[in-house]
């Protein structure tokens, strides 16, 4: 099942900053959020790379509830 994600623009930019760390090829993916459907492998995909960020930032932190609400809006 497909369905399109809205972030706003720094939401946007933090999972492109996620991406971009930890998983670079993916980031296509991020790019074309806007133009079509998320597949739901590539919402699971970016849904653990956000975890284990947050993970590392500290769930309490204030990045840390940045990810979540990402991992949010991502289903």
């Amino acid at each position: 099942m497909s369905e399109s994600v809205s972030l706003t623009a720094e939401e946007k930019d933090l999972l492109s900053a996620v991406v971009r760390k930890r998983q670079p090829s993916f980031l296509w993916i991020v790019a074309a959020m806007n133009e079509r459907p998320l597949q739901d492998a590539h919402k699971d995909t970016l849904k653990n790379m956000l975890t284990e960020e947050m993970r590392e930032a500290g769930a309490a932190s204030q990045r840390g509830l940045a990810l979540k609400e990402v991992i949010d809006r991502l289903g």
